[in-house]
């Protein structure tokens, strides 16, 4: 397990790379996307610890804080930048995978880089909840998309997302609550099957897109360049906003936030952009490349956010130690003594 953990970018690189040259894998798995989706939420639901996360919801500020940074103003801000950069159904592909909650892997990965655990699983309950309500009017109100459906269809996105997101979760925290020891010594266990879910997820959704983007490499080659590159700034900007966003918060906390609203939960994004977006002419497969490309920057930032966060924490020590250290000092040379009066005889 450590040593997919250790080579998680190359990992998904395969994974798309299966999917992409691979028919004879990858279009079989292109029409069970969504299994494979609930798979990697029932998996990584069965290795998260519910009852942290109440000890967060004491300081509810700062949840509230960090869920309209997530699924409002920073969805909002990306696609504006999107629009100038990109073609708009590109920019469109940003603002969907952009306006996903964040990811299930947030605390452990949180937990790798010596965070605040149990506030990431917190951000990533709360924003999951609130996601069936927030996107599919966001994701209206940025891009102007008006179908047929109207109302019908923001209410089919809002239900689509709900039951997505919260079978597989409730189905997990169930298990756990009637077999807990079970459940707990086999976690090793449902990681791996959780990365197979993310193998077989991201495969079947780059077959599924296989021929617009393969002709997109070979018709304009700049553009296909230029999306990977937006992606990875996707990457350095949300890591950066979410690490600065909360300056007066510890550093484990401040690595919560930033992971919170870095680490999306693309999975959803992608078969969210599959079954809502895909289909319209004038958007198709750039609704769902954005979030594919977005998995390999994703992972990979997660090294120099670790390096950060340590020396940032061994600066801010440092730093303490330092003012103690002074202030003791000065204390030290304020002091007189004081001379002892003659005691009577």
């Amino acid at each position: 397990m450590k040593f997919i953990e250790s080579w998680f970018g190359v990992f998904c690189v395969l994974a798309a790379l299966t999917g992409l040259f691979l028919a004879a894998i990858g279009d079989p798995l292109s029409g069970a996307i969504k299994f494979m989706l609930g798979g990697i939420l029932f998996f990584t639901g069965l290795k998260l610890d519910f009852s942290a996360a109440f000890n967060e919801l004491i300081r509810p500020r700062m949840v509230v804080y960090l869920a309209i940074m997530r699924l409002i103003v920073l969805p909002i801000v990306m696609y504006q930048i999107a629009s100038l950069l990109l073609p708009l159904p590109l920019a469109i592909g940003v603002l969907i995978v952009a306006a996903m909650p964040s990811g299930n892997s947030c605390s452990a990965l949180t937990d790798i880089v010596r965070g605040n655990a149990a506030m990431a699983l917190v951000g990533t309950v709360v924003t999951s909840m609130l996601c069936p309500v927030v996107t599919p009017w966001i994701i209206k109100l940025c891009c102007g998309y008006e179908t047929s459906g109207g109302l019908i269809f923001l209410f089919k996105q809002a239900a689509f997302l709900a039951l997505i997101l919260f079978v597989p979760l409730c189905a997990a925290l169930l298990l756990r609550k009637l077999f807990p020891k079970p459940i707990e010594r086999r976690r090793n266990l449902w990681s791996i099957l959780a990365m197979v879910s993310l193998f077989l997820l991201i495969c079947g959704s780059l077959a599924l897109v296989r021929e617009d983007f393969t002709g997109m490499i070979r018709s304009a080659p700049l553009q296909a360049v230029g999306l990977c590159a937006f992606m990875c700034f996707f990457s350095v900007f949300f890591h950066t906003v979410g690490y600065l966003m909360a300056p007066w918060r510890p550093v484990p906390d401040r690595v919560a936030v930033s992971v919170n609203i870095a680490y999306v939960n693309n999975g959803l994004a992608i078969v969210f952009a599959v079954e809502f977006f895909r289909q319209i002419p004038e958007i198709g497969a750039a609704a769902v490349l954005p979030a594919i490309l977005l998995e390999i920057p994703m992972d990979l930032a997660i090294i120099p956010l670790k390096a950060f966060a340590s020396r940032h924490q061994k600066y801010l020590s440092e730093k303490l130690v330092a003012h103690i250290s002074r202030d003791s000092t000065a204390i030290d040379v304020r002091e007189k003594t004081v001379k002892k009066g003659k005691s009577k005889k």
